[in-house]
């Protein structure tokens, strides 16, 4: 690894510094110094293993990170989880629940399954690495908490916006959620990193790092945080926890159509955040916007499964949409759910009430949602609509469900 040439170049430097970035501290002009400097510098990446899946936002950093490993530098896909038992406060109005073994060893497999599909693990000079901050964090003992713990302030903790709230509101603080950003800064330590990347919402926590990093290792630790990708209501962040998400783990049908649903007032802001699309490119797609809104939010569609499932299967979510939500068509693959699933749900006439029937098939998660839609005349029947929640369904009468544009189940 010694050895591996750093790209220095104007060129490589100035892609790095795109619109995806919110800030940098403690500059940018510092961070570009460093960056032409041809050292060989160490970034890293966390996430909690609070949920088994990853959402497409969570890409953003990691395409500035894949930009960073082609330069020559190295990188670190860290999986918190031993931080995913303490639960990071952060945007939270309550304390997160506490996961058990069995969970985070669960989520954590799903997880590395993901990040392979988005770094380039075949990259034999420069291959990215996978840590857990168990590693370290498990071997400290409560001499090393207390002296973490000397180098920040009760005052520096309880002014974080979602703690002032809760005040305000009389809802508990506990203690181990001040310990969280001190947990979560020691990684930065314990792996001597450069810099940090996340979301603008996990500045506070990747300061405290930064404020170990100075303290301990007398070194700066950049930190780079990069522009929150909104959901389609065009207000909330895309988050495991509000569950407005499209997932990397999603089907590449699911993608596109979720990318579809998309109101057109955020492709650019999609186009921006997941695409390599330079400045006079975002500018043309400004443009067609106005004049041909399906055509460019396929292109995006297309572009967003090409990136996790390949261009194969993009054309395949591409041709499914245009044949079953735009032409109305049945489609070729639909998945199954066998009756005999059911029994135990039917009453002695062999029949279930339609909203209990679709979610029993999977189709919603709940019966209000199956209400919901039902009332939206959202739900289908062997091509009928149904507006009865309330109507009794013999499920060997039934072929096809179909609810809303995309979802289907077949009987079998």
């Amino acid at each position: 690894m010694d050895n591996i040439t750093i790209d220095t170049s104007k060129e490589s430097i100035d892609k790095f510094f795109d619109v995806k970035i919110d800030s940098i501290l403690p500059s940018k002009e510092e961070f570009r110094k460093l960056l032409e400097s041809g050292k060989r510098l160490t970034f890293y990446m966390g996430a909690d293993v609070t949920a088994p899946r990853l959402h497409i936002g969570h890409t953003i950093p990691f395409l500035k990170m894949s930009h960073l490993q082609k330069m020559g530098h190295k990188i670190i896909f860290l999986i918190g989880d031993f931080t995913g038992r303490i639960g990071d406060p952060t945007d939270k109005s309550a304390a997160r629940t506490k996961l058990t073994d069995q969970e985070v060893e669960a989520n954590t497999q799903a997880f590395i399954q993901q990040i392979k599909t988005i770094f380039d693990f075949n990259n034999k000079e420069n291959p990215p690495e996978i840590k857990f901050n168990s590693t370290w964090n498990s071997n400290l003992s409560f001499k090393d908490i207390i002296e973490l713990a000397s180098n920040f302030t009760v005052q520096q903790m309880i002014e974080r916006d979602m703690f002032q709230k809760r005040l305000k509101d009389n809802k508990p603080i506990y203690l181990h959620e001040f310990l969280y950003p001190l947990i979560q800064g020691y990684d930065s330590v314990a792996m001597e990193v450069d810099g940090e990347f996340g979301g603008s919402d996990q500045t506070f926590n990747m300061l405290a790092g930064r404020t170990l990093v100075k303290n301990i290792l007398k070194k700066e630790k950049f930190i780079i945080t990069m522009k929150l990708l909104l959901s389609a209501d065009g207000v909330n962040k895309m988050s495991k926890s509000i569950g407005n998400c499209i997932f990397i783990t999603d089907s590449n049908h699911e993608k596109f159509g979720k990318i579809m649903s998309l109101p057109d007032n955020l492709l650019i802001h999609y186009f921006e955040l997941l695409t390599d699309l330079n400045s006079e490119e975002l500018d043309t797609l400004k443009t067609r916007i106005t004049t041909e809104p399906m055509l460019v939010k396929k292109e995006l569609a297309y572009k967003v499964v090409a990136m996790f499932d390949g261009e194969e299967r993009a054309s395949e979510a591409k041709t499914n949409f245009e044949k079953t939500v735009q032409n109305k068509e049945i489609p070729t693959e639909i998945p199954t759910f066998e009756r005999k699933n059911l029994e135990n749900q039917l009453n002695p006439e062999e029949k279930i009430l339609l909203k209990d029937f679709i979610t029993a098939i999977g189709l919603t998660a709940s019966n209000s949602e199956s209400k919901r839609l039902i009332a939206e005349n959202a739900v289908e029947i062997d091509q009928q609509k149904k507006t009865d929640p309330n109507e009794l369904i013999n499920p060997e009468e039934v072929s096809l469900v179909k609810v809303g544009k995309r979802n289907w189940k077949k009987l079998i």
